[in-house]
């Protein structure tokens, strides 16, 4: 809960001098696909697919805050335990450009707001699973500008989650292909 305020704090923080600047802020549109994993507190519930989309805004420099929304599937089958099921992710990131315009990696952080339902099958015992919890993340990536607004690179990121229940998801991880549209070029 500590990192949570730090991250919001900090960017009410920054809010300010965004608005300060003299040039106005520059944004992106874009979408992610990809592929992923889900753990609960004991292991693995699976691999699946990652999609979604998400908005980005210039604070400062190459300083930005991300709005993003997701979906991670997860399914498990085979053997005494298997696991399926899905996670909704509403997030908001701090998003920190290197490198020049034409190319650049970036780091992000952020807090989540993670609702998910799923069903896990133990020794033909079936249980539903539904719980909406906070968490954090991290995320890299790298973005090549591919003419004057279109962007593509490879994306990943890595979840922790504040479980409820011992079934329900605690971490998750994705990494994907991210195609974004720059505002204000």
């Amino acid at each position: 809960m500590r990192a949570a305020m730090i991250i919001f704090l900090s960017l009410v923080a920054a809010t300010p001098s965004a608005f300060a600047q003299s040039d106005p802020p520059r944004g992106r549109i874009s979408g992610i696909i990809g592929t992923g994993k889900t753990w609960d507190d004991e292991g693995s519930l699976g691999t699946g697919v990652v999609a979604g989309g998400r908005v980005e805004w210039r604070l400062f420099g190459n300083t930005g805050i991300e709005g993003a929304f997701e979906g991670l599937t997860h399914d498990r089958s085979g053997g005494f335990f298997e696991s399926e099921g899905a996670s909704a992710m509403l997030s908001v990131s701090l998003l920190h450009r290197f490198g020049p315009d034409k190319y650049q990696t970036y780091i992000l952080e952020g807090v989540d707001l993670i609702h998910h339902s799923g069903t896990t099958r133990f020794n033909n015992l079936a249980f539903d699973r539904e719980s909406t919890d906070g968490g954090f993340h991290l995320g890299v990536g790298f973005a090549v500008r591919v003419g004057e607004r279109v962007e593509i690179g490879p994306e990943g990121r890595f979840y922790v989650l504040r479980a409820e229940n011992g079934s329900d998801p605690a971490w998750a991880n994705w990494i994907g292909m991210r195609v974004g549209w720059r505002i204000n070029p």
